[in-house]
């Protein structure tokens, strides 16, 4: 059984009631909320992150004159907007992670269009009131012709930035038949880029014909000094595609790939997390395992000394989901929050649940967020009270506009005390 909140009906009256300003559902307890972002048009809701006064970013896309540019808000806990920012791109620009830097900076990635249309990785720095800092464009070329390069996350080291994505310029690990190969981009604190002719910097070695690199961490391993970071990722190394991490060097260089094998089905990655100690150390990975038929939930747990601890779905039927994305964080208490597009019900809405330290389902029965239309979640997170903060787009009105959205909700999922 699914717990299902239906939000269509007073969502509707928000879009009437304010189009230009944020707009709440009020529960039973102020403290829990449905709030929207953004002035007319579509505004999509990708991550966001918490910062140390308590306020929370927003990270998402608004469109300007019909094209998708980079919009940031932020909030307090309560909902309300303290400022927003949108940055201004030459061509359409897609958001994909933001994080929060060690010396309280607001870190950003993002994809957008060349002349040619294919896609370059855009990386910026901001101050915690949303002013820019630097940023860098980058984009590879094959004898001359634009390569479509995709990011999907962001993550500090000692003295800079890795960009974890992929690319379809594969002259750095040429197989017949190759699409696309693992991006790993990393650049100096002021963003300055590492260059690809240091070691293997701009693409790794894939595994399969096509290679996706999701997220990177800094590592330490006493045994393997040699070792800096570890890339988590998706690969199609014999046919369906499966996780795989793949521990490497200072200047990006491959050591030894481990490809997490399911035989019958594609498991796709779509977020890792480093575990904290009340949740087993190590590593969580989540993402999607999909047959002909269905697609499920499939959470991996990784030890730190990087051996395998569970590896399983949810048993849920996802549907037919517009986008492949679930998203898993770690409480301060323990256990781990998992979030999704469910598209089982033949609209796709926000899902919720919880499983413990050992991978079991800790709510018998899911929360399930959704309207008439088709909504997408990004990020999931807990507030410093305890309770829970989720990011995405909802689809509102008549026209099915987008607007991003924040969610939060006490620690089961629910809007009361």
């Amino acid at each position: 059984m699914r717990t299902k909140i239906w939000l269509f009906g007073i969502l509707g009256m928000l879009a009437v009631w304010s189009c230009d300003t944020a707009s709440s559902i009020d529960p039973p307890e102020n403290s829990f909320f449905v709030k929207f972002y953004g002035a007319n048009g579509n505004q999509e809701g990708v991550d966001a992150v918490l910062n140390a006064d308590g306020t929370i970013t927003l990270f998402g896309t608004t469109e300007v004159g019909g094209i998708k540019q980079l919009y940031l808000v932020n909030i307090d806990q309560n909902g309300t907007v303290i400022w927003e920012n949108t940055i201004v791109t030459p061509t359409a620009a897609t958001a994909k992670d933001i994080e929060l830097t060690n010396d309280g900076r607001l870190a950003i990635v993002a994809d957008v269009k060349d002349g040619s249309g294919t896609n370059d990785v855009l990386i910026m720095t901001l101050t915690l009131t949303g002013v820019e800092i630097v940023r860098d464009t980058v984009s590879f070329k094959i004898s001359g012709q634009d390569t479509d390069e995709v990011a999907n996350s962001i993550t500090q080291t000692s003295d800079g930035f890795i960009v974890s994505g992929s690319t379809s310029n594969t002259e750095l690990d040429p197989q017949t038949g190759d699409i696309r190969d693992a991006m790993l981009l990393r650049f100096s604190d002021n963003l300055v880029e590492l260059t690809p002719l240091m070691g293997s910097w701009g693409q790794t070695s894939g595994q399969g014909l096509e290679d996706i690199a999701t997220k990177t961490f800094l590592i330490s391993i006493p045994s393997r000094p040699e070792v800096e970071s570890i890339i988590f990722g998706s690969t199609d190394l014999g046919g369906n595609f499966n996780f795989y991490f793949d521990p490497i060097g200072y200047f990006g260089e491959s050591t030894n790939p481990i490809v997490i094998n399911v035989a019958t089905t594609s498991e796709i990655l779509t977020s890792a997390i480093s575990v904290p100690v009340q949740s087993g150390d190590g590593y969580l990975l989540g993402g999607v395992s999909k047959s002909a038929t269905s697609t499920d939930i499939f959470i991996v747990k990784l030890r730190k000394s990087l051996e395998l601890q569970f590896q399983k779905t949810l048993s849920v039927d996802l549907g037919p989901t517009s986008a492949d994305m679930v998203t898993v964080y770690a409480p301060s208490t323990s256990g781990f929050l998992i979030l999704a597009n469910d598209k089982s019900s033949g609209v796709q809405n926000f899902y919720l649940n919880k499983i413990d330290n050992g991978g079991s389902v800790v709510w018998p029965n899911p929360i399930i967020f959704g309207g008439e239309l088709d909504d997408e979640v990004g990020a999931v997170m807990e507030l410093p009270d305890g309770s829970i903060g989720i990011i995405g787009t909802f689809a509102i009105g008549a026209d099915g506009e987008k607007k991003m959205t924040f969610i939060k909700v006490n620690r089961e999922g629910k809007f009361s005390k």
